[in-house]
């Protein structure tokens, strides 16, 4: 079920909205502010690996072609 919530944040919304787009993640939400829009997803696992104590995250940007 798509949930929605707005604040105002100076001139402009911000909108966050969850449960319409990567329905595979265990949870995902879109954000925007403006014109920009973000969208942020997660997975877990039930339970750990056996030999792993540390798992590195890994940040990606991505831009739009010029």
């Amino acid at each position: 079920m798509p949930e929605k919530v707005t604040a105002p944040i100076g001139d402009k919304q911000l909108i966050i909205e969850s449960g319409k787009l990567a329905k595979q993640a265990d949870g995902a939400v879109t954000v925007q502010l403006g014109e920009t829009i973000v969208l942020v997803a997660a997975v877990a696992a039930s339970k750990a690996k056996a030999c792993q104590a540390f798992f590195p995250l890994t940040r990606r940007k991505f831009s739009p072609a010029a």
